[in-house]
């Protein structure tokens, strides 16, 4: 059976209203419903989307404002108005607005329904006009969007997007998997039911500026770096990237460090031992003792080379260490200290410049220490003797700011981009001037580590400038 068209009557006069409605519309099958004020006729409209709309002339506001906000919410809506007479004015109004017919009362029961008749074709046209110019409109929109959906569905990666409230609006397939959600759609559901897990739990409760990430791990034992991004107005995407691989590799690593600290130190240390005591045993003709000092000079640079492989080693996987807030201007002062000897015995002139009260930055005492030890130390070693080296500390706006100067051979311009790599050393070091090639690929990875940054300024001939940017420590 089908259903009735639904017809709004509102006019004034209560039994006219009536009147029509039982005895011309509802006999014709349509379903009438009665406003007799334009309060009332708001109040039907936020509850009904009726087909046909009957406008009658209120006494106590203008029927034509009321039909233009009407219309404003439901302009698909077809307005017929219903007059005791018709104006000029009022029939340019109408037809300005868009009514279908303006009819005057009291009128034929055939013309109130050939109007209606009129009214419902005119929407049927309107709603068929409506829905393609929005297939138009929104089909490459909606195609896009689902090769945007399957794409998602088809990455390795985990992706789930909950909203303010924690609940489920969409998982992808790898993040079912990984976690064994099953086939099953949890969207709707609340996350901790969903994922009963605390560092995701946890992460989620800090502020959106430092829940960036979390490590968590899947109840098939692999190991997932969870990175949490907020969209405003839609919620929460968390992206789970597979690092079990990464960690494998990193215990790998550690093992590899432990093994070259044993078995490559240990030996080394008896060679020495057993060198010294060459000389002990008995006296040695100055042959045998060139021989001896050049075994120890050896031994000594293969266990330079390998604290510094330790050293890289630590600092690459970014180990750091007790991390407060650090006086970076005590630790400078501490290393100019352990050092002094060799400025002494090359006559060199040394000048440290810092600021009064310079702020803290937040870091490793220790791998700091190894930063200020490396940069001065080759300033003092490439700096010949009777030169100068000049270390400076500066303060600038959330900035603490290292330079150390030397007055050495400088690094060629072509090659001051590689001089931060592993093993790389200038072409034009001194060869009786001894280095692994390490030590400045470590000060570069600790400062990265502790989100600073480091460059080098030199001209050969005249020496070289590295300067190091950290940011402070929060008060």
């Amino acid at each position: 059976m089908p259903v009735p068209k639904q017809v709004l009557l509102a006019l004034p006069d209560k039994i006219e209203c009536k009147q029509l409605a039982e005895r011309v519309l509802e006999p014709a099958g349509y379903a009438a419903a009665l406003a007799h004020s334009g309060g009332e006729l708001r109040r039907l409209l936020r509850t009904q989307k009726p087909d046909v709309l009957f406008l009658g002339d209120f006494a106590e506001e203008d029927s034509f404002e009321l039909a233009e906000s009407i219309k404003t919410s439901q302009p698909t809506l077809p307005v017929i108005f219903l007059a005791q007479h018709a104006s000029q004015e009022q029939l340019l109004r109408g037809v300005q607005l868009g009514f279908v017919d303006y009819l005057t009362l009291p009128v034929e029961p055939a013309v109130l329904l050939e109007a209606a008749s009129r009214g419902l074709e005119r929407k049927r046209r309107w709603e068929g006009w409506l829905r393609r110019e929005t297939g138009r409109v929104t089909g490459p929109l909606a195609r896009r969007l689902a090769e945007l959906e399957s794409i998602l569905q088809q990455v390795n990666d985990g992706v789930i997007l909950v909203d303010a409230d924690r609940k489920v609006l969409m998982v992808n397939r790898a993040f079912r998997k990984a976690f064994g959600l099953g086939s099953k759609d949890p969207a709707g559901r609340r996350l901790q039911d969903v994922l009963p897990n605390k560092e995701l739990l946890d992460a989620l409760d800090k502020p959106a500026a430092e829940s960036a990430r979390a490590e968590i791990k899947s109840p098939t034992g692999r190991t997932y770096d969870a990175r949490l991004s907020v969209i405003q107005g839609l919620g929460t995407v968390i992206s789970l990237h597979d690092i079990t691989n990464l960690i494998e590799l990193d215990h790998l690593r550690k093992d590899f460090v432990n093994t070259v600290s044993h078995d490559l130190r240990s030996p080394l240390t008896a060679i020495l031992g057993y060198v010294e005591l060459i000389e002990r045993a008995g006296p040695v003709n100055p042959q045998q003792a060139e021989f001896i000092r050049r075994v120890k000079t050896s031994v000594h640079t293969t266990t330079e080379l390998i604290d510094d492989l330790l050293d890289l080693g630590r600092v690459e996987v970014g180990l750091i260490d007790e991390l407060a807030p650090v006086d970076l201007c005590a630790i400078v002062e501490k290393t100019i200290e352990a050092f002094q000897s060799q400025i002494e015995a090359k006559t060199q002139s040394f000048k440290l410049s810092a600021g009064d009260n310079l702020p803290a930055v937040l870091g490793s005492h220790t791998q700091l220490g190894q930063v200020a030890a490396n940069l001065i130390g080759n300033a003092i070693k490439y700096t010949p003797q009777g030169g100068e080296v000049r270390v400076m500390l500066r303060h600038e706006q959330k900035q603490l700011i290292l330079h150390v100067a030397d007055t050495g051979p400088g690094i060629p311009l072509d090659e001051q981009t590689k001089i931060f790599d592993r093993f790389y050393r200038a072409t034009n070091a001194l060869p009786n001037v001894p280095g692994t090639g390490l030590g400045l690929a470590i000060v570069k990875t600790i400062v990265e580590n502790h989100r600073g940054r480091i460059w080098v300024d030199s001209k050969v001939g005249e020496g070289s400038i590295f300067t190091v940017v950290l940011p402070l420590a929060k008060p």
